[in-house]
């Protein structure tokens, strides 16, 4: 008789127990950026650091569903300016920001005050420090790859040139921010446009979905396909640095 035990198999973990998870932890990060900056750094001039814990508070939901579940390998997401330590400390929760930079929020040579491209130790894709150019960046992006995309895709005459690249493929660009956003008349002029664009053979979509939960909205561009951003070539799930460059 065998009396060899049978382990039962384990269930699947609950993928939204998991990103709760993660959200707590992001929000205790992001929060710990801020008053690390504001109470234990020692601050001779005694002049606010500030960071906006709020701001932050209300887009830790949202941020951790894109970056851990939503995006794919060539998304780029704008974040509004106040949520910085919301993208630092998914930044390094991903590995992509050394711990060290954790503690130097808002000071001279560290993490920005805002999401910037040149000045940030990490992954940015949008600098979003002047009103309402983070929202309409997006649109921007997606009417770039819009455009190499239809040009790569154009018939090539019949020359001795070597063959085009291969197009980019489909991606999406969103800005996530809040209410100050939709005070710009950026933002308000955008709708418009682009759909006076679309008639010229110009397909970015423009929409905006409010979210009561955290007070944000996202603008969307093209759609997106494609193995998960922070996907390996196999399906697996990996925290893998971008491209350079990005």
């Amino acid at each position: 008789m065998d009396t060899t035990s049978v382990r039962p198999a384990q269930e699947a973990p609950d993928r939204d127990a998991v990103l709760r998870n993660v959200e707590r932890r992001v929000l205790w990060l992001a929060t710990a950026i801020i008053d690390h900056a504001n109470r234990v750094r020692p601050n001779p001039t005694g002049l606010k650091v500030g960071g906006h814990q709020a701001s932050c508070a209300s887009m830790v939901s949202i941020m951790t569903e894109l970056w851990f579940e939503r995006l794919h390998a060539g998304d780029r997401v704008s974040v509004k300016p106040h949520a910085s330590p919301v993208l630092h400390a998914i930044n390094h929760l991903l590995g992509e920001l050394d711990a060290e930079y954790l503690t130097t929020l808002r000071s001279f040579g560290g993490l920005q005050s805002y999401p910037s491209r040149s000045k940030d130790p990490d992954p940015v894709d949008y600098s979003t420090g002047s009103v309402g150019i983070g929202a309409t960046a997006p649109i921007w992006g997606a009417l770039a790859r819009r455009y190499v995309s239809s040009v790569i895709n154009s018939p090539s005459p019949k020359t001795t040139t070597p063959p085009k690249p291969p197009p980019p493929p489909p991606a999406t660009a969103a800005a996530v921010g809040g209410s100050g956003w939709g005070g710009s008349t950026r933002c308000w002029g955008m709708p418009s446009w682009t759909r006076g664009l679309a008639g010229r053979r110009c397909s970015t979509r423009w929409s905006a979905s409010w979210a009561r939960s955290c007070g944000s909205w996202t603008s969307t561009g093209s759609p997106s396909t494609g193995s998960s951003r922070r996907s390996g070539p196999d399906g697996s799930r990996a925290c893998s640095p971008r491209p350079a460059g990005r």
